[in-house]
């Protein structure tokens, strides 16, 4: 007979193993309370000084970084056709680094604060701003060695891309664009190989996460500090990334709520007191966007203080208690009085700065008292949410909803048919792995493009160009064309003018393309039609570009600036791929001409709502995308 316990041994292992992590993680999650309590005002106002002086430092020196790019490499904008000889200009990589090098250091001096504040906690201390600042000042001195400059990389590099740990206000937010992380998702490979590089990052981030706790509580290098890190962490490395895991599982849960609640029961209050409870609707687009807001602003200053906190007591946690004041320099606890000369004298300066900011951002930003136009909203790939993109059936249904625009993707069959459709094959949309430039368009006529999605879409196919912009021109509807295609493609740009002149769409028709050779050569050909240059960059001034008359921009890259310094030359801005309605108050307070989406319905709706007036409304919608950016 088997013994039961031999039986349960493995099990009972495992119940075990998990008890004893979650009772560890309570612990370590008491622990973390109660130094984030302990010098919480102190904290609080650290994060805020650092938050709002970065804020304003990294506005001026981008700034001054792009104008001075643009300078040596001899152009009035940056574009992505001129963008690798402009980073490629050893001038321009050498004002990168600083630049990169600056931030970095701004990033490190709150987190040193931060850290000091919370040993001073540990140790059941409490703390003042003068120490905390002296904490960071000495920790940018010491990278500032030749040999700490390896810390850069991992601050400037190693926490934006895993995104686990933010301990700071200030660190680059590395945003992969919209078009990108669309790609990765329909490219199975790119999505493979981007899962493998975040986990190996994240491994590595866990490996070496207390080389920051070591680098700025002890006197050794940073490499010496990655040694300790790693023998801190020896034999904790699942316990390290599940507690960290979950604590940021943990922590966006409890933002999430508290905003949710907070701005609920505001809204309540104002309604009550107004006696105003029509236009249900409205009121809940209100509290989403308000929500959104207070959550960005909550992460920006609770994170990094909750982090460093967690990361603190985790590496409290492998320090032995007897050792730990040897172990750990003496600055880390040290102490520091301002006195009442260097008080006056840093208030003074402070007040100047930020004084000199105001003035020169009220002059600057002098045009938002101006109201704005609602935008036109453009299907893109007509409205292919609920039905097959780039199909006539998509673009049907974008018609029906009294649309002004639509958007499509041009190729050319082996025959020179030129059709609708996004990739250089059919396979994601088909499941035929069929190149458009090698197999004729009757070819291609006789794959099924809707089975796969819900809906009586089982017969559709793949529509020409000429069979769209006829339906366009019955529906009054104007058109966006996007040369794609084959470079070795014959007469490919030809072909598609000469179909839009046939169709009688030359005036209802604007030819797009990221190539800014395709659209050279349109320029050559037809003069007089209406080109956009489509980028997912632009900076500087460009409005210069000769060879169109409008700009698409990429969302996330789309400024007041540029849309006004785009109106004054007489050029429109679209903007692309908008399908999250939080975005289309800033873009409207931003004065766009159209707003490309796969989702026209929703976008639609919250442009109707959006507020277009001028003053401080439209200067507050402004600063509020901007505040929401800070934790992204």
């Amino acid at each position: 007979m088997s013994d039961p316990k031999s039986t349960d041994s493995f099990p009972g292992k495992i119940r075990s193993t998990v008890n004893k992590f979650f009772q560890g993680f309570l612990s370590f999650l008491k622990n973390v309370w109660i130094l984030f309590k302990q010098n919480f005002k102190e904290v609080m106002i650290f994060i805020l000084f650092c938050s709002t002086f970065t804020t304003i430092a990294t506005s001026l020196l981008k700034e001054v970084l792009i104008k001075g790019m643009m300078k040596v490499s001899g152009v009035t904008y940056i574009v992505p056709a001129n963008l690798k000889s402009v980073l490629l200009n050893p001038l321009s990589i050498l004002m990168i680094i600083v630049f990169s090098v600056i931030i970095t250091f701004f990033s490190l001096f709150e987190i040193a604060g931060l850290l000091h504040a919370f040993s001073m906690a540990q140790v059941g201390r409490g703390t003042n701003l003068t120490s905390m600042f002296m904490a960071g000042l000495r920790a940018c001195r010491k990278a500032s060695h030749p040999k700490n400059w390896l810390l850069i990389v991992f601050i400037l590099v190693l926490f934006p891309l895993t995104k686990l740990l933010p301990l700071s206000t200030s660190t680059f937010k590395i945003i992969l664009p919209g078009f990108v992380n669309q790609t990765i998702d329909y490219t199975k490979s790119l999505s493979i190989m981007y899962s493998v590089i975040y986990f190996v990052l994240i491994s590595f981030l866990t490996i070496y996460i207390f080389s920051i706790n070591c680098f700025v509580m002890q006197k050794t290098s940073f490499i010496k500090s990655c040694a300790e890190s790693r023998r801190l962490g020896k034999g904790h490395f699942i316990e390290t990334f599940l507690t960290l895991f979950l604590l940021t599982i943990l922590l966006n849960f409890a933002i999430n709520s508290v905003s949710s609640i907070v701005v609920v029961n505001c809204n309540e209050v104002v309604s009550f007191i107004k006696k105003n409870s029509a236009n249900v609707v409205l009121k809940s687009e209100d509290v989403g966007t308000y929500t959104y807001v207070l959550r960005q602003i909550l992460k920006s200053f609770i994170s990094p203080a909750v982090n460093n906190a967690a990361l603190a007591v985790l590496f409290y946690r492998q320090i032995d208690a007897k050792d730990m004041l040897k172990s750990l320099s003496s600055d880390t606890f040290k102490s520091s009085k301002a006195s009442k000369k260097m008080v006056i004298t840093f208030i003074t300066v402070m007040a100047v700065l930020f004084a000199a900011a105001g003035i020169f951002l009220i002059h600057r930003y002098s045009y938002l008292i101006e109201e704005v136009d609602k935008p036109l909203v453009c299907a893109h790939r007509g409205d292919n949410v609920n039905a097959p993109e780039n199909t006539m059936e998509a673009f049907e249904l974008a018609a029906s909803e009294s649309l002004e625009w639509i958007e499509l993707d041009v190729h050319q069959t082996s025959d020179g048919v030129i059709v609708c459709n996004h990739d250089s094959t059919i396979q994601r949309v088909s499941g035929q792995n069929l190149a458009i430039r090698e197999h004729t368009f009757e070819e291609l006529k006789k794959c099924e493009y809707g089975s796969w999605m819900p809906g009586n879409y089982e017969h559709v196919t793949i529509p020409t160009l000429e069979e769209v912009l006829v339906f366009a021109k019955e529906n009054e509807l104007n058109v966006q064309v996007e040369l794609k295609g084959h470079s070795d493609d014959i007469n490919f740009e030809e072909n598609v003018i000469r179909i839009i002149n046939d169709t009688g769409m030359h005036d209802n028709v604007m030819i797009i393309s990221q190539d800014a050779s395709r659209m050279k050569r349109v320029m050559e050909i037809d003069p007089t039609i209406t080109k956009g240059y489509c980028v997912f960059l632009a900076l500087g001034h460009p409005e210069d570009i000769e060879y169109t008359d409008n700009i698409s921009v990429e969302e996330t890259n789309v400024t007041p600036e540029l849309v006004r310094h785009l109106h004054a030359q007489g050029k429109k801005v679209f903007c692309w791929t908008v399908d999250l309605d939080d975005t289309v108050q800033y873009l409207v307070s931003c004065d766009v001409d159209v707003i490309g989406t796969d989702n026209p319905m929703l976008i639609s709706n919250a442009v109707e709502k959006a507020d277009c007036s001028g003053g401080i409304s439209r200067a507050f919608h402004i600063f509020m995308r901007i505040i929401a950016d800070m934790d992204k």
